[in-house]
């Protein structure tokens, strides 16, 4: 088993100055609302809407040691999810992912691939024996003009038995019955949800640290109920 867990990957810098405030703990307006822009929507109602159920999904994790910025990327699987949708605007709704299918995408050997996955599944990181599903649910979909993104998610994400604020930046299309989601590269900081392995908060040596901050990216397809 690896003795340090690393991660790696560019974050954009436009993506983090609008998310990180929500979904970093150490800022003073880690539970403000997002800002917004200029755009203007009408308001859609609730009821009356299509329900859409997500049928396949990916997340897309990385992340890297402080100091060599070396690390590893993978994969979960999306489990299930339902979207509302109401005059071809997404209301709210929820994904589950899976847990246990977390893997590893970079590491050829598959000893060594296998090791780092048991590793992340274990009570170092997600404890997935435990914690064998993650939940991120919605209430707001907010607009965006932003070229690579049309709305923002604001929701919750459950992992590990804690629900944290969390913003998703996706461009959202629906065509007929099939609704995909895709979201560019945002982070989390895993401290928040209790993954404090070799973390800065627990006094590690500086070059053993992996960093709190972790980029993910979303893709989802769902159909029409």
């Amino acid at each position: 088993m690896p003795a340090i867990f690393k991660f790696s990957l560019p974050i954009a810098i436009t993506v983090f100055a609008l998310f990180s405030c929500k979904n970093d703990p150490k800022t003073d307006a880690a539970q403000a609302a997002p800002k917004q822009d200029t755009i203007r929507v009408a308001p859609v109602a609730r009821e009356g809407g299509a329900t859409f159920m997500v049928t396949e999904g990916t997340v897309n994790w990385s992340g890297s040691n402080t100091v060599s910025k070396s690390g590893h990327q993978g994969t979960i699987n999306v489990e299930a999810g339902e979207l509302m949708v109401n005059q071809g605007q997404l209301l709210f709704g929820k994904v589950t992912l899976d847990m246990n299918s977390i893997s590893v995408t970079d590491i050829k050997d598959p000893g060594e691939r296998r090791d780092l996955e048991s590793h992340l599944k274990d009570s170092d990181f997600f404890e997935t024996n435990k914690f064998p599903k993650a939940e991120f649910s919605f209430t707001e979909v907010l607009p965006s003009t932003m070229p690579n993104f049309n709305w923002v998610l604001s929701g919750n994400l459950t992992m590990k038995g804690k629900s944290v604020p969390v913003n998703i930046p996706v461009k959202v299309t629906i065509e007929g019955d099939i609704l995909r989601a895709e979201s560019p590269t945002f982070p989390i900081n895993r401290t928040q949800w209790g993954v404090n392995f070799q973390s800065g908060i627990l006094g590690t040596a500086r070059d053993k640290m992996i960093d709190d901050t972790v980029p993910l990216s979303l893709k989802i397809l769902a159909k029409k109920k």
